[in-house]
């Protein structure tokens, strides 16, 4: 994992929003809690694909970081479930995979995920994706 790059001077440079992490390793859950923080996001953590839609629904967040392979409603489906939702389909939503084919890619893609991520994470693809996606919602 590379550094982070330093704290901006300027508040008005920092980053606004609040991302829903949904993963079932906790491990994941807290590296991507960390790094997102290091860049002043605000986090909401998920264990699952039913908390992750649950999550969505009562806090709205800016955008999700969600695994694909979780137990009980898996990454695609937790991913059509809110974009069936009038009220949360403008939420961009990541996919975040350690398997990224082709295949795999088209299958978030078809669910509704505006982009993926590879898993493990690199500190700088993370800001990266994370910065488009907001700045592309509506």
């Amino acid at each position: 994992m590379t550094k982070p790059p330093p704290e901006p001077a300027d508040p008005e440079t920092r980053q606004r929003g609040t991302i829903l992490i949904a993963d079932d390793g906790a491990d994941n859950r807290v590296i991507l809690e960390r790094l997102l923080q290091l860049s002043h996001f605000d986090t909401l953590v998920a264990e699952n694909g039913d908390e992750a839609v649950t999550m969505a629904s009562s806090h709205r967040p800016d955008l999700i970081l969600m695994d694909l392979a979780m137990p009980k409603t898996d990454g695609w489906e937790a991913t059509r479930r809110i974009k069936a939702d009038a009220a949360l389909r403008h939420i961009p939503i990541i996919a975040v995979t350690g398997h990224v084919t082709a295949d795999e890619i088209e299958r978030a893609t078809e669910a509704g995920c505006s982009d993926v991520l590879a898993k493990p994470i690199v500190y700088e693809d993370l800001v990266r994706i994370v910065r488009e996606n907001l700045v592309t919602s509506p």
